[in-house]
């Protein structure tokens, strides 16, 4: 049951990565980062809820990651350099993640309404350690070093977005748990 929950939401994920990525990127949209983490955060978190077992949460990933290369290099005759850095991204975030979403689930557990707002900030935390990890080995795998990121960087505009993006999904990630919640609590009201 664990390894099925973790192939099912590992495989829906790399294909909403696959499909919204590549619509997000095909209309230049510079938030398609902001949008696609929190997707990848519920996916992390029902896989999590469904295995109770934090390793589920890089597993999931793992399998996102290769859906979506797999996809990429299916529609692109091969995989190159433009397929490599979306799917690093899925397992460094995967790995960034981990904390975060047992959190979510630890403070979901005590059954009041604003159990949210601490696992958002760390959410905050995790997103911005994950996006400085994945901007530092995107730029080790171009140019050999960091050192070049930081001279062709406008390092005030790179800010900014990141606290941007950063902002926007933590946002995003907050307001797709609390509806989660609200439909469970229809759901269960309905059955009830």
């Amino acid at each position: 049951m664990k390894i099925k929950s973790i192939l099912k939401y590992g495989a829906l994920w790399g294909v909403l990565e696959v499909t919204l990525g590549f619509t997000l990127h095909l209309l230049n949209s510079s938030l398609a980062g902001a949008i696609l983490i929190p997707i990848g955060v519920l996916f992390m978190w029902a896989s999590y809820k469904s295995t109770g077992r934090w390793w589920s949460i890089p597993l999931t990933g793992a399998v996102a990651a290769v859906v979506r290369l797999a996809a990429y290099a299916a529609i692109n005759g091969g995989c190159c350099e433009e397929g490599i850095f979306p799917t690093l991204a899925i397992v460094i975030e995967s790995i960034a993640f981990i904390a975060p979403v047992i959190y979510l689930e630890h403070e979901k557990r005590k059954d009041y309404h604003l159990f949210v707002f601490k696992p958002i900030f760390l959410f905050y935390l995790s997103i911005v350690v994950y996006m400085i990890v994945f901007k530092s080995v995107t730029a080790f795998i171009k140019w050999g070093d960091i050192n070049t990121l930081l001279a062709e960087a406008d390092i005030k505009r790179e800010l900014t977005m990141l606290f941007l993006d950063t902002l926007i999904s933590s946002a995003l990630i907050g307001i797709a748990i609390v509806l989660k919640e609200i439909f469970l609590l229809l759901m269960f009201r309905k059955s009830g």
